[in-house]
């Protein structure tokens, strides 16, 4: 006996020992038959194994309706006699509206009538036309008749009816610009047209221009100009942006004049600092030391002579 080979282990008629036995089982479980959806019109149905069928939901079994009140019986009876009221109201509404609509459709042919008959009274009768309009129409025709008979013969007709046109010779004179250019040619120029229009804007130019030249002077600086000779609003401050920049510029006056104290009071403590630093050593020091630091502080002669030529150069 090898070390792979166990006491337990099963043979190939062991096992097909048990799968006739698993047959038999399934031979022996109960089957169903249960109704299925088709096409015909019979009904068919399916066998099926009691294990494969799905456990059905339970039917929800449905509550027991409520008695109603006393209170809510006599509600519903008295909504179902206010609809039957409204009903019977439309209605009477509609037979109304009916019979306004006949009434009016009479009155409407009882006038058209009455117009007709008014039309008939004033109809005018047209007079008889008097001789002369008669014997006017017998030399038209006459006159047609001739002019049709020399169409058919190709001569002329004649001239047309009427009275004839006044000639009149109109003379017109065209004056042309001719300027003379960079080659020696001339070129004609459209003329200049001095309309009321064109002489109006020129004068408002001018009133615009006089009127520019007022606010530049009073501005503070150079401003810009339309081509109708108004102050372009757009170079030009507003009254409340003219406000701020006087609140600033007064904000910077004041500023100057806090540094420019402030700077006074500093030279002037200097000052006098160094006045009591050269009196306390005028005091305290002996006349030797002082004479020796006035020589180191004096200028050399080439030290002079380099300082006054700066100083002429400086000049030019």
């Amino acid at each position: 006996m090898s070390e792979y080979d166990s006491d337990e282990s099963l043979n190939t008629e062991d096992l097909n020992e048990i799968n006739n036995d698993n047959d038999i089982f399934e031979e022996q479980e109960e089957t169903v038959e249960i109704p299925v959806k088709s096409i015909e019109r019979e009904p068919q149905t399916k066998i099926v194994k009691k294990s494969e069928l799905k456990k059905s939901k339970p039917t929800p079994t449905a509550k027991p309706k409520k008695e109603r009140t006393e209170a809510q019986k006599a509600a519903t009876l008295r909504m179902i006699e206010a609809n039957k009221k409204r009903k019977e109201e439309k209605l009477q509404n509609k037979i109304d509206d009916v019979k306004e609509d006949k009434k009016v459709d009479v009155v409407k042919e009882d006038v058209k009538e009455e117009v007709k008959e008014e039309v008939k009274q004033k109809v005018k009768v047209k007079k008889p036309p008097s001789e002369k309009q008669l014997a006017h129409r017998a030399n038209l025709v006459k006159i047609n008749k001739a002019r049709a008979e020399a169409r058919r013969q190709g001569l002329e007709s004649g001239g047309k009816l009427g009275r004839k046109k006044q000639e009149i010779n109109v003379i017109k004179e065209k004056i042309i610009y001719m300027m003379p250019d960079n080659d020696g040619n001339f070129k004609q120029v459209r003329a200049p047209r001095l309309t009321d229009k064109y002489m109006k804007k020129q004068e408002d130019l001018k009133k615009n221009n006089s009127e520019f030249d007022e606010i530049q002077a009073k501005a503070s600086k150079i401003l810009k100009q339309t081509k109708s000779g108004k102050v372009d609003k757009r170079s030009q401050k507003t009254e409340a942006q003219l406000k701020i920049l006087e609140k600033a510029r007064e904000k910077a006056r004041l500023k100057r004049l806090e540094k420019l104290k402030q700077k006074k009071e500093q030279e002037h403590e200097e000052l006098k600092q160094t006045i009591t630093d050269s009196v306390i050593d005028v005091v305290t020091k002996p006349a030797t030391e002082i004479k020796e630091i006035k020589k180191k502080k004096r200028l050399t002669d080439d030290q002079l002579r380099q300082y006054q030529l700066k100083k002429d150069i400086a000049m030019f």
